[in-house]
């Protein structure tokens, strides 16, 4: 009994307080219906790594903003809004400011499910720890029984 109490108390001590997950970042890869705009300048070559803002129809403020790809590249998710604006200037001055629609698509996901989640695979560990240390526990018993002169 004394021997059980023992590992329980050590594997509490092993379980981390719940803010340790506070500054996880988890990542899902998911393929889907996107928008993609492509920029490039008069001579075709791409609009490179400038900053962009889209604008869904009637709001003050983006909703996305950054910067374009190497290939003058835009990709984002328009939802259920149909009209959007885009702004995007270089520093010498030169750019885009347009609106335009897209058509409705239903966004459906496919791809991969995301992992396990954080706390099952500290479960998983924690049990994992606890079966090795009860056969070494075991291992050590039975040991200290067979070198007894009896």
């Amino acid at each position: 009994m004394h021997s059980l109490f023992a590992a329980l108390l050590w594997l509490a001590t092993l379980l981390p307080a719940p803010g340790v997950w506070a500054h996880e970042v988890r990542e899902q890869v998911r393929q889907t219906t996107a928008t993609l705009i492509q920029l490039t300048y008069a001579d075709d070559e791409p609009f490179s790594f400038e900053r962009y803002e889209l604008f869904a129809e009637g709001r003050e403020r983006p909703v996305y903003t950054g910067r374009t790809d190497a290939g003058g590249r835009i990709v984002f998710l328009p939802d259920d809004v149909l009209r959007w604006r885009l702004r995007s200037f270089s520093e010498d001055g030169h750019g885009v400011d347009f609106s335009f629609e897209v058509q409705a698509v239903p966004v459906t996901a496919t791809g991969a499910a995301p992992g396990m989640d954080r706390p099952l695979r500290v479960a998983l560990g924690l049990a994992a720890i606890a079966v090795v240390f009860g056969l070494l526990h075991w291992l050590v018993r039975r040991r200290a029984r067979t070198s007894q002169p009896g």
